[in-house]
């Protein structure tokens, strides 16, 4: 419960960054796009200079959120295996001391047949013995 709480704040965490990314870019958008209307008067050559590298930037910053974005998938994956782990460790512990006792119960039947199989072989060589044909 504890381990799936850490989780579930870290994946907010990880929430709260990919929103404060997102409106970062946004508000640069809007100061691009602000910057974009100032040339606007200017130069052609200059202005279409300026949007190319605008749509750049945000090809690289759209790159670099998909990016954060996979990570933040592959980090939860990870602690979603790390659960599985830790459960199997927990499941395998409680069943350790279950296969302990059927160890020991199959050594004792071991022990017991075997000890049967003596009696019987004595038992038959005893009635051999016994049996006298004349």
């Amino acid at each position: 419960a504890i381990i799936a709480g850490e989780t579930v704040f870290k994946n907010i965490q990880l929430d709260i960054k990919r929103r404060k990314g997102l409106a970062e870019a946004r508000r640069r958008e809007a100061a691009e796009e602000e910057e974009r209307k100032r040339y606007a008067g200017d130069d052609q050559e200059e202005a279409r200079r300026m949007q190319l590298q605008m749509q750049e930037d945000r090809l690289a910053e759209e790159i670099i959120r998909e990016r954060e974005e996979e990570i933040r998938n592959i980090n939860r994956g990870m602690h979603t295996v790390n659960e599985i782990y830790k459960d199997l460790a927990h499941i395998v512990g409680a069943q350790d001391s279950g296969v302990g006792v059927v160890a020991d119960h199959m050594e004792d039947a071991n022990r017991n047949a075997q000890a049967g199989l003596n009696q019987v072989q004595k038992a038959n060589e005893k009635a051999n013995s016994a049996c006298v044909i004349s």
